[in-house]
């Protein structure tokens, strides 16, 4: 794995050949532990990864500002990480190791939630994997009811079957978003592939393995010509 910074950003890279499809992971600071830890469950996938780290996880990673509670708000810095990710860190990646496979996104949480929000918004990207995304975000739903997936791109969401035990009544309204969301997808006639995974648990169980999971069927998809 080759670490690098990207125009600011800290990447880890691992690049295994140039036409397999690449998969920008959105983390968090410090995410050295977690990449391995998904890597060893993925080991037989065949594929490329950037994983891209963030400074400020509710700042990068949110589309627009949105104040939850009292304690927690999100500046809606994401257009800035889009920017980035779409002028800096793509076209570097493509240019540095001639990747011409699939460009694939993927996160957790509230990055899972800015990997769809990218997925529709740059239209740049073939498949999307958003594990345990924050689909309960403020006007969310009625974002993505105005918005189609880019042509014959696959679509991989997951959520624990406890997500919705959370404390915070916008929070625990997660099961209904994603559900939503879903819904969503299997109307939209540019998603040839699509899938959404329920895995037992609340939001913090296991997250290494669903993003794995999620891993696993989108690359396994592109293997088979979808």
């Amino acid at each position: 794995m080759q670490t690098l910074d990207i125009s600011g950003r800290t990447c880890h890279i691992i690049i295994n050949e140039a036409e397999l499809p690449t998969i920008y992971w959105g983390e968090m600071k410090n995410s050295s532990e977690t990449i391995e830890k998904v890597l060893a469950l993925c080991e037989d996938v065949k594929c490329n990864y950037v994983v891209y780290e963030v400074e400020d996880w509710n700042t990068d990673f949110s589309p627009w500002e949105f104040t939850l509670n009292k304690k927690m708000s999100f500046p809606g810095g994401g257009r800035q990480t889009l920017d980035w990710l779409m002028n800096e860190c793509v076209p570097y990646c493509e240019k540095e190791y001639n990747l011409t496979g699939q460009r694939i996104l993927c996160g957790y949480s509230l990055a899972g939630l800015f990997s769809l929000w990218a997925f529709y918004e740059s239209q740049a990207f073939s498949g999307v994997i958003s594990c345990s995304g924050s689909l309960w975000f403020g006007n969310w739903i009625s974002y993505a009811e105005s918005r189609t997936a880019p042509p014959n791109s696959s679509v991989y969401i997951s959520l624990g079957n406890r997500e919705e035990k959370a404390r915070d009544r916008i929070m625990a309204s997660v099961v209904d978003c994603t559900r939503r969301q879903y819904e969503l997808m299997c109307c939209d006639k540019n998603v040839s592939r699509h899938i959404l995974e329920w895995n037992e648990g609340g939001h913090f169980n296991e997250p290494e393995n669903r993003i794995a999971k999620g891993i696993r069927w989108i690359v396994r998809g592109v293997d088979n010509g979808f």
